[in-house]
């Protein structure tokens, strides 16, 4: 008897799918964790809603929900969650306020006065509010930055502490920065150990960097850092 042995062909496999099985070793755990901000149809929905519940909160006065309308928000699903809740709105209607304060420290003017020079009808002094919201925007601009696609109970309050940090610095800091203007952007970040503030040569743009996991004397370290960049 004889026994023949054939030499059997190795399978073909797609080039696309042979390179998929060589780089999935290399491929890092974190791709799934990339940033996801929400899509710019569904962030302007979020921010309507924000605006509207600040309003609410503050049933006597408009502009500090017209403040929170100017402000730059490129936020992930559990970012915008955050904001929404009922903390978040709080914190949301505060900042408002402690940007009109930081508006009539510059002597832009004061919001809160043009919107009470009729008290029973407050609805009648808006052209002025958003005249002067329009003339404050040349003076300062706030965006915060939240695109982590998971945020924990900690992580959510850590961010709104941020948030509170940044509106306080500008309600009592007294601060004008060299460049005459303040355009702040806070970026809530994964991979910074620490807080960093970078400022831009005509001191009129700053970015601060703030851990997700709360380091030692934050805000001394985020308001010493905007400071650096003040007259």
């Amino acid at each position: 008897m004889i026994v023949v042995f054939r030499r059997l062909k190795r399978p073909f496999l797609p080039v696309t799918f042979a390179l998929s099985l060589l780089l999935a070793p290399l491929v890092s755990p974190a791709s799934a964790q990339a940033p996801a901000p929400v899509s710019a149809t569904v962030a302007a929905a979020k921010k309507t809603e924000l605006v509207a519940l600040v309003q609410e909160s503050h049933v006597n006065d408009i502009w500090p929900s017209k403040l929170i309308g100017t402000v730059n928000f490129k936020l992930s699903a559990p970012a915008w969650k955050t904001l929404l809740s009922k903390e978040g709105v709080t914190g949301a209607a505060r900042l408002g306020r402690n940007m009109g304060s930081y508006i009539k420290q510059q002597e832009i003017g004061d919001l809160e006065r043009i919107e009470t020079a009729n008290n029973n009808d407050r609805k009648s002094t808006q052209d002025e509010v958003d005249e002067l919201i329009a003339a404050a925007k040349t003076k300062v601009g706030l965006t915060i930055e939240a695109t982590q696609p998971k945020l924990s109970p900690l992580q959510s309050q850590t961010l709104l502490n941020y948030i509170s940090g940044v509106g306080g610095f500008l309600d009592r800091a007294s601060w004008t920065p060299r460049g005459g203007r303040a355009n702040i952007k806070l970026i809530f970040s994964s991979s910074a150990k620490d807080i960093a503030v970078m400022t831009s040569k005509d001191a009129t743009n700053f970015t601060v960097i703030a851990p997700t996991k709360v380091p030692i004397d934050w805000s001394n370290k985020m308001e010493k850092g905007l400071k650096r960049g003040g007259k």
